[in-house]
């Protein structure tokens, strides 16, 4: 089953002989690794997404997620396997020990994130979301908000999302009408609405904490006056503790065809007036902190696109190889002659190697940036740095 996802060979390939992953160990970053390690995670995670995770995917997508009165209650079995991708540490793979992760390659992260994705891309959106909005928090929260929140973040027993869509603001994110209005205790009143949320609404954590793109009141108009706030669904009491909600309503769930199974919300913040959040980083600077998690999920929708392809494709090879239809080219004139797998025929075949050649290409754009990316962390020449730096920034977007 397995090999329904991803294929294996492929995947080695381009890990160990094209990119030559196993050179990294020898940085004082990733010592003590070696490719057995690396091919032991990519074993472990292939496993959990044959077993667990693609048993829901279809399950999931026909009873999807279910609305009821400003919750959403997630389909059945969703909550467990989250539960396994949490207790597995599955989200900070490549993080730094220091920050709760198991100090992986990014590439091997990569890697094993494309699987999840071929497996079930509704519950796989949860924790790269939530891995995202937490290394917001890492770069640019006070260290107070890393007390409150960084852990339980980093772990994935609370969710986190990205919000900055509004109906009126959608790539011209500085056109947004949502306020913040400073607080006596140095928090701020936050109001407005916003759609196109992911898993902005689920029954799987205890709480859900929003980085959201408002603008101060008399901050400047346009993408200079937006700043980042940190909202959470529930209250952070000082001492870790929930307390009260926080006044954020979901007030609807987007139809989305093959991804019934992750919830894509709208949601209101301060209908009651009693949304509060914390700034998260420089006033004024919200765009530029946000772009250090979209340019992260840019590279994870990448992967979503490339799981998706790979277990397409998979798929496709599959069904050619059984399917008996028709008679072989050579042997088209004949009557008697016996019908055949569709593999054989010239033109399933083109097809078929039109997926292998644009797949394979995706999955070594993609595992090439992630190396780029683990490149950045081990050198110390700042030249070097800089310029990749440069690559990175240029080949994300094609991504």
């Amino acid at each position: 089953m397995g090999q329904t996802l991803t294929d294996r060979r492929d995947v080695q390939f381009v890990l160990f002989e094209q990119l030559d992953i196993e050179s990294l160990t020898k940085s004082a970053k990733y010592t003590g690794l070696n490719k057995k390690v690396f091919e032991m995670v990519l074993s472990e995670a292939r496993s959990l997404a044959t077993k667990e995770l693609l048993p829901l995917s279809a399950e999931g997508d026909r009873n999807g997620c279910v609305y009821d009165n400003g919750t959403v209650r997630m389909p059945e079995g969703f909550k467990r396997v989250y539960d396994l991708l949490i207790e597995g540490e599955w989200p900070a793979l490549a993080d730094d020990p220091e920050l709760g992760g198991q100090g992986m390659p990014q590439v091997l992260a990569t890697a094993v994130m494309e699987l999840f994705q071929a497996a079930n891309t509704a519950i796989a959106g949860f924790p790269m979301l939530g891995h995202g909005a937490a290394l917001l928090v890492a770069h640019f929260g006070t260290e107070k908000q890393k007390e409150l929140y960084l852990e339980k973040m980093m772990s994935g027993k609370w969710g986190g999302t990205m919000v900055l869509t509004e109906p009126e603001a959608g790539s011209d994110v500085g056109a947004l009408t949502t306020t913040a209005v400073k607080n006596p205790d140095g928090t701020y009143s936050i109001s407005g609405n916003k759609i196109f949320i992911s898993c902005a609404e689920h029954d799987m954590v205890d709480n859900i904490v929003h980085p959201v793109l408002a603008r101060i009141e008399g901050a400047p108009a346009g993408p200079a006056g937006v700043s980042l706030f940190l909202v959470p669904k529930i209250r952070v009491n000082d001492d870790g503790s929930l307390g009260e909600l926080n006044d954020v309503a979901c007030t609807g769930i987007e139809e989305k065809i093959g991804l019934h199974g992750g919830p894509t919300c709208s949601l209101t913040f301060g209908g009651k007036g009693e949304c509060t959040g914390t700034l998260l980083g420089k006033e004024n600077q919200g765009l530029r902190s946000m772009f250090h998690m979209m340019n992260e999920e840019r590279l994870n929708v990448a992967i979503q696109s490339l799981g998706l392809a790979s277990a397409a494709y998979m798929y496709a090879v599959s069904y050619a190889r059984e399917r008996v239809q028709g008679k072989h080219l050579t042997q088209s004139m004949n009557p008697d002659a016996p019908s055949v797998r569709i593999i054989e025929h010239p033109d399933v075949r083109r097809m078929l190697m039109w997926q292998k050649s644009i797949l394979e290409g995706m999955r070594s754009l993609n595992l090439y940036v992630a190396l780029l990316m683990d490149k950045v962390k081990i050198t110390d020449d700042k030249e070097e740095k800089k310029k990749l730096d440069k690559f990175i920034s240029l080949l994300t977007p094609i991504c």
